[in-house]
């Protein structure tokens, strides 16, 4: 994956916006972190199928939004773990703790956002999908969420925040 479809860009391009500027109040109430992504995913999953022209429920749209939170959760989990353990350390030097904190959390909420809309962007393009494919689609979703960051995709991640 090195670029978005230019069809899909504004909706995944707001959503990696949206949901990295999340994880600065994300970072400190982890709760706040996963509803304010799944909701967000949920508005970019409906935007994208409305411009693949597909009509997908509120439903299903949130199905498919709450698997792929339930996907990065285990992984969010951890780094947010990671993130508290270095908490002594980020409290210590907290000039370049705390932001380099919330940098990783962004990147990651960015990350997985891309992933997911170029996913539903491939998916739903497809000539012969249907919407009772997408609750299959979301069986799929951790297979593509759950693996190491390539560089094209963080730089993407940037290139869509640096727009914002």
């Amino acid at each position: 994956m090195s670029r978005i479809d230019s069809k899909y860009q504004d909706a995944i391009g707001a959503g990696v916006i949206a949901a990295s500027g999340i994880a600065v109040p994300g970072l400190f109430v982890p709760t706040l972190d996963m509803a304010g992504v799944g909701a967000t995913w949920a508005v970019m999953i409906g935007a994208i199928a409305k411009k693949a022209g597909h009509d997908l429920s509120l439903t299903v749209t949130a199905k498919l939004a709450a698997a792929g939170v339930s996907a990065v959760s285990g992984y969010v989990l951890g780094s947010k773990l990671l993130t508290w353990a270095a908490a002594p350390l980020i409290l210590a030097f907290p000039v370049a703790g705390v932001p380099a904190a919330v940098a990783v959390n962004a990147t990651l909420n960015g990350l997985f956002t891309l992933r997911l809309g170029v996913a539903c962007a491939n998916k739903f393009s497809r000539p012969n999908f249907h919407a009772m494919d997408a609750m299959e689609f979301a069986l799929d979703i951790s297979g593509f969420l759950i693996k190491m960051p390539k560089k094209e995709e963080l730089v993407l991640v940037k290139d869509l925040l640096a727009k914002f």
